[in-house]
């Protein structure tokens, strides 16, 4: 029992509501931000380790914030997340410009990465959320829990001794009184302990878009998604349960190469006059409550993408999707129309 209350804390999103100032901040990170995580978290096995849920979750908010997409903590100096190295190989992607080269990337770099049939890359396993603090394994230890994202879109979580890829690999069920739990994802899911009063977190993008530049040479991605959580202790009456629901957008640009595909590229992003809503309730009050997301203006510059804004998160019975207008855009994309949601 007390393994599998500690697994199915695993199986949640990362439920941080991150503000962002209506005026752009300097690029970097605060002293007093790192200081809540210094000595909670530290590299095991070539994973992140974390003490518990609270350095798991001040890390995460700390990464999350556009205004520290081109800084990082000194914990993490020793660290290579599977963003790190996905952008790597991406400028190595640079050099490809023959079907002999492009035969050889493929070969070297098919369990990192994934080619999509225009030749742009995208991630072989976890998520722009997860990529921040995984490992090229895909592998995250919160406490004395391990969790794992797999090729094959599902999220591995197991106590004990530390598995290899094969061992992870050759489980396919979930088996509580092993302490091992299987999770299957969609494009996005991430993970964090919280109380066991939670089931397991569904995902989708609920809309994208894509938006090119005047000369095709460039394009953008904007994509909305929602997590969703829902309670199973019972507690709430009436008898339907109410849930957590988060909202967060992804924002990526594209640069067509030579060789016929496209790649992530640096680019200057730019978020102006996000108005985005939804309504939920909480017994015994029946009157819904609405949650507004105000954004006049931000900028990130030079950052490579996906640029992550997060809307909020909530708890309650949601009464209906979330909709408003808003515009994202880049300096390469500059003028992407604004995404509507209805």
């Amino acid at each position: 029992m007390k393994n599998k209350i500690k697994i199915r804390r695993l199986i949640l999103p990362v439920l941080c509501v991150i503000s962002i100032s209506s005026c752009k901040k300097e690029s970097g990170i605060e002293k007093s931000d790192v200081n809540k995580i210094s000595e909670a978290i530290n590299i095991e096995n070539g994973y992140l380790k974390f003490r518990d849920q609270k350095s798991f979750d001040s890390l995460i908010n700390i990464l999350i914030k556009p205004e520290n997409f081109n800084a990082r903590p000194n914990e993490l100096a020793n660290f290579k997340s599977y963003r790190d190295v996905f952008l790597e190989i991406e400028k190595e992607y640079e050099n490809v410009n023959t079907g002999k080269s492009f035969d050889d990337f493929k070969n070297k770099y098919s369990d990192l990465v994934y080619i999509k049939s225009d030749s742009s890359l995208t991630y072989k396993f976890g998520t722009p959320l997860s990529a921040l603090f995984i490992n090229v394994n895909g592998e995250v230890k919160v406490g004395d829990v391990t969790t794992v994202y797999t090729e094959d879109s599902r999220m591995i979580s197991y106590t004990g001794k530390h598995k290899d890829k094969q061992q992870i690999m050759s489980i396919r069920n979930t088996d509580a009184t092993q302490g091992v739990f299987v999770s299957n994802i969609s494009k996005s899911a991430s993970i964090a302990i919280t109380e066991n009063t939670y089931g397991p977190t569904t995902t989708s993008a609920i809309k994208s878009e894509l938006y090119y530049n005047e000369d095709g040479k460039r394009r953008l991605f904007v994509d909305l998604w929602k997590e969703n959580t829902p309670r199973t202790d019972g507690s709430w009456t009436p008898p339907e349960l109410p849930s957590r629901v988060h909202y967060y957008f992804t924002s990526k640009q594209e640069l067509k190469k030579t060789f016929g595909g496209w790649r992530t590229n640096e680019t200057d992003y730019y978020f102006s006059n996000l108005n985005y809503s939804y309504s939920y309730y909480n017994p015994p009050i029946a009157n819904p409550v609405t949650h507004n997301f105000n954004l006049p203006s931000y900028s990130v510059g030079n950052a490579s993408g996906p640029i992550i804004i997060d809307v909020g998160t909530t708890e309650g019975f949601h009464t209906g999707g979330i909709s408003g207008t808003g515009r994202f855009f880049t300096g390469g994309v500059s003028n992407a129309p604004s995404f509507n949601v209805n």
